[in-house]
This record gives C-alpha cells, sequence and structure tokens, in this order.
C-alpha cells in the first residue's frame, strides 16, 4: 500500500470518526511514531501536563 493510499485511507476514516484523529495522535505520542500530526500529539502531551498541574493545586 502506497503512502499516498494510507494517508487518504486516514482522512476518510477520520471524517468518520472525528475521535479518530485524537485516538492516532495519542497511539503516535506514545510511540514516538513521527507523523505529520505530530504537532497535535505534542498539543495533547501539554494540555495533559496542563491539567495535572491544575489539579493538583
Amino acid at each position: 500500500m502506497s503512502e499516498e493510499e494510507r494517508e487518504r485511507l486516514k482522512a476518510k476514516e477520520q471524517r468518520k470518526n472525528p475521535g479518530g484523529t485524537l485516538n492516532d495522535a495519542w497511539a503516535q505520542a506514545h510511540t514516538g511514531a513521527p507523523s505529520s500530526s505530530g504537532c497535535l500529539g505534542i498539543l495533547i502531551i501539554v494540555v495533559i501536563i496542563l491539567l495535572v498541574e491544575a489539579c493538583s493545586k
């Protein structure tokens, strides 16, 4: 399967399941896999850190 075909299928799946984007970014953040949505993974990690700090006060 080519990279273009994989990206096309991923985009189609994300339109069907918007939560899939979050799950995909979360999985890539855990595995350290590079992707085009790497920025989203970093953003999720920052949000989690901010939530932990806010809840611990």
